[in-house]
């Protein structure tokens, strides 16, 4: 099976300062939401509803988000949206210039156990329960991140530790759909956070985010 190593460029988690900041709102100037092309589905934390945009993933190459704050990017190199099996990728830019934070940066302090949806356009919404969240140094991925097989799967990627300009970490949330005959978790703040894993450069299918 073809292996392929993605880099998450600028998609690390910001760092805690600006993890409080209004991470929602967008300044006027930011770019527009219609940036990335046609929306194929949506994502909702709450009341934030955010825009996702198809975007390319080739092997070997870094997995950019659109270029706005205001939309998250859905990998066409993993499974696709409401897939049986294997992990769905997302990814989005936690920060794109001054002032213009992502807005689906109120997931990043959703605790485990917490659940959101994803709507993708003319279907249903399907709810997903946070399971992990991880914050890693860039590369240091776990295979169980980009699995294509076994049950379904959602990853979400953002850039984290803002130091000099550049982006140190990768925010990692994972999520398992919730499904009728399932009650939701209550969140464990224990194992909210795991601990950087080992940098593996055979884990397939893995994006470097550059948000």
């Amino acid at each position: 099976m073809k292996r392929s190593v993605v880099t998450l460029s600028g998609l690390v988690l910001l760092a805690a300062a600006l993890l409080h900041a209004p991470s929602a709102q967008a300044k006027p100037g930011c770019p527009s939401p219609n940036v990335g092309g046609r929306t194929v589905a949506w994502v909702e934390v709450d009341s934030t509803r955010v825009p996702v945009k198809r975007v390319p993933f080739r092997h070997g190459d870094p997995l950019h988000p659109p270029a706005t704050n205001q939309a998250a990017g859905l990998s066409l190199g993993h499974a696709p949206l409401s897939a049986a099996n294997g992990t769905t990728v997302l990814t989005w830019h936690v920060r794109f210039g001054p002032g213009c934070y992502g807005t689906l940066n109120p997931i990043l302090k959703k605790p485990v156990g917490t659940t959101f949806t994803v709507q993708p356009v003319g279907r249903e919404s399907t709810t997903y329960q946070i399971v992990a969240r991880h914050e890693v140094r860039k590369g240091r991925y776990q295979a169980s991140w980009f699995r294509q097989t076994g049950p379904h799967q959602l990853a979400l990627f953002t850039c984290a530790d803002l130091r000099g300009g550049q982006f140190r970490n990768t925010a990692v949330i994972i999520a398992e759909p919730v499904h009728d005959d399932v009650s939701p978790s209550s969140p464990d703040p224990q194992v909210a956070v795991a601990a950087p894993p080992p940098a593996d450069p055979s884990v397939p299918n893995t994006p470097t985010p550059s948000g």
